[in-house]
C-alpha cells in the first residue's frame, strides 16, 4: 500500500487582552512585508477563477478547434501579465516606502507609521492640518488662563504664609526659599519646552515625509487605473469570447435534437417492421394450431385404431388358446395334424408379435412429433413475450431520454445562474479583501503608535513615582514648607492593563491619591493558570479524497480510521495523528460504505460500479469480489466477522436486495451465490447496521420506514414508521442496545434496537445527514447542513455546515463545531470517546479532540 502524509488544518491564533485605550493586543504580530502580501493577494484571488475555470470543463467535453484551444491560453496569459504589472508596481512602492522609514530612524526621528495613500487626497489633509492648528491653538489659550488663575491662588497663598510670620527675616528667608523652588520649576519647565520643540521638528520631518508618500501614492495610484483599464479591455475580450462559445454550444445542440429526430424517426420505422413481424407471426401460430389441431385429430383416429387391433389380437390370442386346448385334446388322435397347426400358429404368433413392435414403434414416434410441435410452440410464445418486452423497454428508454433531457435542460440553467452569482459574490468579496487590507494597515500603525505611547507613559510614569516618592521625604523632613500637589505639574498617565500589579506607587489600593491602575492582579492570575493549563489540541484535518466524503468508521480499538469518498478510492489512518497507512484500490467507481471485522483484520467496502470487495486490511490485497447489478448502498460484518451482508440500490430495471454471505464457505464467494437474498420491492434500503448477536439486521429506506430483516429466515420481523422523508444514515450504540438515525425530514431519533421503540428525538433546522452516540457519554453529535446542490448560492453561516452536540437525556443542544465549508455527510465517535471525526462535501476528514472542560460539563435541566 501507498504511504502519504496528512496535512494539519490552520488553527486561529488566540486574541490577547487589550488595554482599554485601543482594541487591539499590545505587542502587534510581525508585518509581513508589502511584496509578500501582494503575491498572496494575487493567488488567493485567483483560486476562485482557477476553481470555476476547471468545473465547467468537467462535464463539457474537449474541443477539437485550434481556435477554441488558443483562447483560454490568451486569457492567462493576459491575466498573469497584469498580474505581473501589479506585483511590480505594489514592490517598488514598498520599497521605497521602507528604505524612507529605514532613513528616518537612523536620524533620530521617531518611528512613524507609514500609510497607504491610495484612498488619501491633498484636500482632506488640508483640512485635517486646519483642523489640528486649531484645535492646538484653542488648547493653547485654555492653558495660559489657567496658568494666570494659577499664579492668582499662588500669589494670594504666599501673601498668607508671609502674614502668618512675624519678623522681616523670616518673611526674606521664606521668600527666597519659594523662588528657589520656583526657579528650579522653571528650569524643568524649559527642558520640557525644549523637548516639545524637538518633537515638534521630528512631525514636520514627518509630515514632509508623509506628503512625498502622497505624491507617491498618487504616482501609483495613476499606474492602477491604467492596469484597471487593461483589465476592462481583457474582460471586454472575455466576455466576446464567451458569446462566441456560448453561439457554438447552441449550434452543437442543434445538431444534437436534430440527430435525436432522426434516431426518433428510426426507431418509429423499426417499430412498424416490428408490428408488421408480429402480424406475420400471429399468422403463422393460426397456421400452426390448425396444423395441431389435424395432428391431433390424426393421434386420437390412430389409437383408436390401435386398440382395436389389440383387442383383435386379444381375441386371436384366445382363439388360439382355444385351439391349444382341443389339439391338446386330439394330440392323441392327430400328431401329424398337431404339428402342422402348432407350426402355423407359432408363424402367425410372430407375425403378431413383429405387428406389434411396429405398432410401439409408431406410438413412440408421434409422441416425439407431438412433444417437439409442442416445444416449437413455447419457443413461439417466449419469442412473442420476448419481443413484447423489447418494444415496452425501447419506450421505456425513450421515456427516460425526455426525462433527462429535460433534467439537462434544467441543471445548465441552474449552472448558469450559479456562476452568475459566483461570479457576483467573487466581486464582492474582492471589494470587501480590500477594505479590510486598508482597515488593516491602518490598525497596524495605530498599533505601533500605540506602543510607543504606552511605553512614553511608562517611562513618564516611573519619573513621576520618584518625584513623589522625593518630595514625601521632603515633607517628612520640613513641617512648615508648603506642599505641592505633583498632579499639577503634568498629567497622571491614564490606566492601563498592561502595567504591572508592583508598579502602583502606593502598597494599599483603598489610600491610592492619584489614578493608578491596581486592579490587574486578578487577570494576571487567570492567564498564569491558563498559560499553565495544558493546550487543547489543534484538528486534524485529513486530505486524502478529490470528491466529497460519503463514510468514515473506527475499527474496535480507535487506533485507525478509515474513510470512502466518491472517488475510486478507500483510504485508512491513524488516528493519533492523522497519518495515512495506505489505500485500498480497485473500485472504478464512487464508494459509498466501508466497515471492518472487530479483529481488524479484513476490510469491506461497496460501491457504484455494481460491486462489493473483501480487502486485508494490513497487505491491502483484495480477497473477494462479488457483483451485483446495481450500485452496492450499505455494507457490514456481524459482530463475529464470519458473516457479511450489504444491499444493492434499485435503479436500472432491478430492484433492491439484501445479501447475506457466509465467509466460512468459500463456495458461495466462488459462485456468488449468498445463502440468503431479501428482496425489497417498494422502496429501497439506504441505510443498514447489524443487531444485537447477528441475528438481524435493522435497515432504513427512503420513504422514513425502519425494518428489522431476520439474518435467517429473510422475514420483516419488526416495523417502525417515525421519519417522513428518507432515512440518510443509521448508527448504533456501543453496546449495539439502541440505534440513532439521520433523516431528510431535519430531524434525529433514537430507537431501540430489539423492539424498534421511539425513545427520543433531536430536531434542528436543516437537514440531518449522519448522527451518532458517544460510547461513554449522553451525548449525541449530529451533521448535515443545507442540500449540496445548493451550497454555491449561500455562504457558510447560512447553510448551517457545524456538527452539533445534543443530551442525549434533556434533547437539547449545548455546542456546536465549525470548520467544514460545505454540508457534513457523515460523523463517527471515537471508541474512547476523546475525539470524534467528521467528513464533508469539501472532501475533507477534520479529527477534534475534546478539551477537559467537555469531561466535566452537566447540562442543567
Amino acid at each position: 500500500m501507498k504511504k502519504q502524509d496528512t496535512e494539519e488544518s490552520p488553527s486561529s491564533p488566540g486574541s490577547e487582552d487589550a488595554p482599554p485605550t485601543a482594541a487591539v493586543s499590545e505587542t502587534p504580530p510581525p508585518a509581513a512585508t508589502p511584496a509578500a502580501e501582494a503575491a498572496k493577494d494575487g493567488s488567493d484571488s485567483n483560486r476562485p477563477k482557477e476553481a470555476e475555470a476547471q468545473s465547467p470543463h468537467a462535464e463539457t467535453p474537449p474541443r477539437t478547434s485550434e481556435r477554441g484551444n488558443e483562447a483560454p491560453e490568451s486569457q492567462c496569459d493576459m491575466a498573469e501579465e497584469l498580474s505581473r504589472q501589479l506585483e511590480d508596481i505594489l514592490s517598488t512602492y514598498c520599497r521605497q516606502s521602507i528604505q524612507d522609514e529605514a532613513g528616518a530612524l537612523l536620524n533620530g526621528q521617531s518611528h512613524s507609521p507609514v500609510f497607504n495613500g491610495l484612498t488619501g487626497e491633498k484636500e482632506d489633509d488640508k483640512s485635517e492640518e486646519g483642523k489640528v492648528n486649531g484645535a492646538e491653538k484653542e488648547q493653547k489659550k485654555t492653558q495660559e488662563k489657567k496658568k494666570v488663575k494659577g499664579l492668582g491662588k499662588e500669589i494670594t497663598l504666599l501673601m498668607q504664609t508671609l502674614n502668618t510670620l512675624s519678623t522681616p527675616e523670616e518673611k526674606l528667608a521664606g521668600l527666597c526659599k519659594k523662588y528657589a523652588d520656583l526657579v528650579e520649576e522653571h528650569r524643568k519647565t524649559q527642558k520640557q519646552m525644549r523637548a516639545l520643540q524637538k518633537k515638534q521638528s521630528q512631525l514636520v520631518q514627518e509630515k514632509d515625509n508623509l506628503r512625498s508618500e502622497h505624491s507617491k501614492a498618487i504616482l501609483a495610484r495613476s499606474k492602477l487605473e491604467s492596469l484597471c483599464r487593461e483589465l476592462q479591455r481583457h474582460n471586454r475580450t472575455l466576455k466576446d469570447e464567451g458569446i462566441q462559445r456560448t453561439r457554438l454550444e447552441e449550434e452543437k445542440r442543434k445538431e444534437v435534437t436534430s440527430h435525436f429526430q432522426v434516431t426518433l424517426n428510426d426507431i418509429q420505422a423499426q417499430m412498424e417492421q416490428h408490428n408488421e413481424r408480429n402480424a406475420s407471426l400471429r399468422q403463422e401460430n393460426a397456421e400452426l394450431a390448425e396444423k395441431l389441431k389435424k395432428l391431433y385429430e390424426q393421434y386420437k383416429l390412430r389409437e383408436e385404431h390401435i386398440d382395436k387391433v389389440v383387442k383383435h389380437k386379444d381375441l386371436q390370442q384366445q382363439l388360439v388358446d382355444a385351439k391349444l386346448h382341443q389339439a391338446q385334446e386330439l394330440l392323441k388322435e392327430s400328431e401329424e395334424r398337431h404339428d402342422r397347426e402348432k407350426d402355423f400358429l407359432l408363424k402367425e404368433a410372430v407375425e403378431s408379435q413383429r405387428m406389434c413392435e411396429l405398432m410401439k414403434q409408431q406410438e413412440v414416434h408421434l409422441k416425439q412429433q407431438l412433444s417437439l410441435y409442442t416445444e416449437k410452440f413455447e419457443e413461439f410464445q417466449t419469442t412473442l413475450s420476448k419481443s413484447n418486452e423489447v418494444f415496452t423497454t425501447f419506450k421505456q428508454e425513450m421515456e427516460k431520454m425526455t426525462k433527462k433531457i429535460k433534467k439537462l435542460e434544467k441543471e445548465t440553467a441552474m449552472y448558469r445562474s450559479r456562476w452568475e452569482s459566483s461570479n457576483k459574490a467573487l466581486l464582492e468579496m474582492a471589494g470587501e479583501k480590500a477594505v479590510r487590507d486598508r482597515d488593516f494597515e491602518a490598525l497596524q500603525g495605530k498599533v505601533q503608535r500605540l506602543d510607543k505611547l504606552r511605553r512614553a507613559l511608562k517611562v513618564e510614569r516611573n519619573e513621576l513615582k520618584k518625584k513623589v516618592q522625593n518630595l514625601n521625604g521632603d515633607t517628612s523632613g520640613t513641617t512648615g514648607a508648603p506642599t505641592s500637589d505633583p498632579g499639577t505639574d503634568s498629567p497622571s498617565p491614564p490606566p492601563t492593563d498592561c502595567l504591572e500589579p508592583s508598579s502602583c506607587p502606593v502598597s494599599d489600593t483603598s489610600s491610592c491619591s492619584h489614578p493608578c491602575h491596581c486592579g490587574p492582579q486578578l487577570d494576571t492570575n487567570a492567564s498564569q493558570k491558563e498559560a499553565n493549563s495544558p493546550p487543547v489540541p489543534r484538528p486534524i484535518l485529513l486530505q486524502g479524497h478529490e470528491r466529497s466524503i460519503t463514510q468514515i468508521k473506527y475499527n474496535r480499538e480507535g487506533d485507525l480510521l478509515f474513510s470512502v469518498a466518491k472517488d475510486t478510492v478507500a483510504n485508512v489512518w491513524y488516528s493519533v495523528n492523522g497519518e495515512r497507512l495506505g489505500t485500498y484500490n480497485g473500485h472504478t467507481g464512487a464508494v459509498w460504505c466501508v466497515d471492518c471485522d472487530w479483529d481488524t483484520k479484513n476490510v469491506l467496502t461497496g460501491s457504484a460500479d455494481n460491486s462489493c470487495r473483501l480487502w486485508d486490511c494490513e497487505t491491502g490485497k483484495q480477497l473477494a469480489l462479488l457483483n451485483t447489478n446495481s450500485a452496492v448502498r450499505t455494507c457490514g460484518f456481524d459482530f463475529s466477522g464470519n458473516i457479511i451482508m450489504f444491499s444493492t440500490d434499485k435503479q436500472m430495471g432491478y430492484q433492491c436486495f439484501l445479501n447475506f454471505f457466509d465467509l466460512r464457505d468459500p463456495q458461495q464467494i466462488d459462485d456468488n451465490n449468498p445463502y440468503q437474498s431479501i428482496p425489497c420491492s417498494e422502496h429501497k434500503i439506504t441505510s443498514a447496521v447489524w443487531g444485537p448477536l447477528g441475528e438481524f439486521v435493522i435497515a432504513g429506506h427512503e420513504n422514513g420506514e425502519i425494518n428489522q430483516f431476520s439474518a435467517k429466515s429473510g422475514d420483516i420481523l419488526k416495523k417502525a414508521k417515525e421519519h417522513t422523508r428518507q432515512i440518510n444514515d443509521i448508527q448504533s450504540s456501543v453496546d449495539l442496545t439502541m440505534v440513532i438515525t439521520a433523516s431528510k425530514d431535519n430531524t434525529s431519533k433514537l430507537f431501540d434496537s430489539n423492539s424498534l421503540d421511539h425513545i427520543k428525538t433531536f430536531r434542528t433546522e436543516r437537514p440531518v445527514n449522519s448522527a451518532a452516540i458517544s460510547p461513554t457519554m449522553d451525548h449525541v453529535v449530529m451533521g448535515g447542513g443545507q442540500e449540496a446542490m445548493e451550497v454555491t448560492t449561500t455562504s457558510t453561516r447560512i447553510g448551517k455546515f457545524e456538527a452539533r452536540f445534543f443530551h442525549a437525556t434533556y434533547e437539547e443542544e449545548f455546542g456546536r463545531v465549525k470548520g467544514h465549508f460545505g454540508p457534513i455527510n457523515c460523523v463517527a465517535f471515537h471508541p474512547d470517546s476523546k475525539s470524534y471525526s467528521s467528513g464533508g462535501e469539501d472532501g475533507y476528514v477534520r479529527i477534534h479532540y475534546f478539551d477537559p472542560q467537555y469531561f466535566d460539563f452537566e447540562l442543567e435541566a
